[in-house]
């Protein structure tokens, strides 16, 4: 199939973007451009490909012969995250003159499990003379995990990729498409070796965005099942870890409302306001929600300030920044917050449009699609592009990909792998 082509090669090329083709810096400009186109088509060429329909595994999953390998791999894959996390905590100690996020996190973390939920967001005076938290409850809380348990918070990072990788094997089968599979598998290689054995990464040592990269890859798993209850929790915890979200959502209810699907606008609303309930309201309060609003603006002076004392950020990062300067630093946060809106909402009303007028063409999985591109646009326009940020749009592809590369139009399998996908992935007859 075309599409399935399309989809992995352009996936191939979005993550070599953000990986290996940025070893050679005066590529960089190169890779920015190449990152957002790829990530567009993958984001279109979900719109002609089969409807998804993921379900829980049945117990033919866990003893089938295949999916033992797998699960192999997946352990084999544990043990060398282990190995590289403690070379990396041994290399480069907590220290907030490195990179100040994880020891903020911490603090805040420390106040939760002693139960100073109230003082959590106080300043934290031993941090720049006192610096005061900003962070999004769905991003810090799970590290209050290796808080209670005594250990390193990296390794709730280290969990978060575990995880976010081991769904992308699970969805995988070889079977299906073999050519497409070893670009695939080679994709995926590529993505790991490089968060895990450059240094130019810093997602594991530095960043708290695996927390971030797990919450959007449950909730890309959460659109593959269509199951509303399911994507309004994702989707409240993608919006409470990072910003990246925020124009999808009301594209995602309009859309809902314009296909009439009453039901899912009501589940989605329903289990999303009570997850922000049981994340921000009942532990921090009303108070806090002055800090989160006012917070996007506050990231104009952030940019200057990274121009001026660290522009090198620019130049060896993905993303368009660049091409603004430190000249135009409002224009680009205000075409970030403009475009964020408009483009997902003007993409799924064209896209229910289409499906309204044009009986010939029938476009699917129109959320997944509008995830992806409302991703690939804030990303592509963020402030200050470090490069960490870059690492949740590939995931997404990671999943998607996955899941399509293993697709079989006529629910088999050849007969080595037979429970592999039928257990995990049925698949319609569209």
């Amino acid at each position: 199939m075309l599409q399935k082509r399309i989809l992995t090669a352009a996936f191939f090329l979005e993550i070599l973007s953000c990986t290996y083709l940025l070893s050679f810096s005066e590529l960089a400009a190169f890779s920015s451009i190449l990152y957002f186109i790829s990530g567009i088509s993958i984001a279109i060429a979900v719109l002609f490909l089969p409807q998804s329909h993921l379900t829980l595994p049945k117990k033919e999953f866990f003893t089938d012969t295949f999916n033992g390998y797998k699960f192999s791999a997946i352990a084999i894959m544990g043990v060398m995250m282990c190995h590289f996390g403690i070379i990396f905590m041994q290399d480069a100690p907590l220290d907030f003159h490195d990179s100040d996020m994880l020891p903020i996190i911490k603090v805040m973390s420390q106040r939760f499990v002693e139960g100073h939920w109230e003082k959590v967001y106080d300043i934290i005076p031993n941090i720049w003379q006192g610096v005061k938290p900003i962070y999004l409850p769905a991003m810090w809380l799970p590290f209050s995990v290796a808080e209670w348990l005594h250990i390193d918070i990296r390794w709730i990072t280290i969990t978060a990729l575990f995880l976010a990788f081991s769904l992308a094997i699970l969805l995988w089968n070889p079977f299906a498409s073999r050519r497409l599979s070893l670009t695939y598998k080679v994709a995926v290689f590529m993505l790991f070796w490089w968060l895990f054995t450059n240094d130019s990464a810093g997602l594991v040592p530095y960043t708290e965005e695996g927390v971030v990269i797990i919450n959007y890859v449950w909730l890309t798993i959460a659109l593959l099942s269509e199951n509303y209850l399911f994507i309004g929790a994702a989707a409240c915890f993608c919006l409470l870890s990072r910003y990246a979200l925020i124009g999808w959502l009301p594209a995602m209810l309009i859309l809902l409302y314009v296909q009439r699907k009453r039901k899912q606008w009501l589940h989605l609303k329903i289990s999303g306001i009570a997850c922000f309930c049981l994340l921000v309201l009942m532990p921090f309060g009303w108070s806090i929600l002055n800090s989160f609003i006012n917070l996007p603006g506050a990231y104009i002076d952030f940019a200057r300030r990274v121009w001026h004392d660290g522009p090198h950020v620019f130049e060896i990062s993905l993303g368009f920044a660049r091409f603004f300067g430190p000249n135009h630093i409002a224009l680009q946060h205000y075409s970030l917050v403009t475009l964020s809106f408009v483009v997902p909402m003007l993409f799924v009303l064209i896209c229910a449009w289409i499906n309204y007028r044009k009986k010939e063409i029938i476009l699917h999985n129109i959320p997944l699609a509008a995830l992806k591109l409302t991703l690939v646009v804030f990303y592509t326009l963020v402030d200050v592009p470090y490069l960490y940020l870059f690492y949740t749009s590939p995931f997404i592809s990671c999943i998607l990909v996955s899941y399509w590369v293993s697709y079989n139009k006529k629910g088999k399998v050849p007969v080595e792998s037979n429970a592999t996908l039928s257990s995990i992935n049925p698949v319609s007859s569209n």
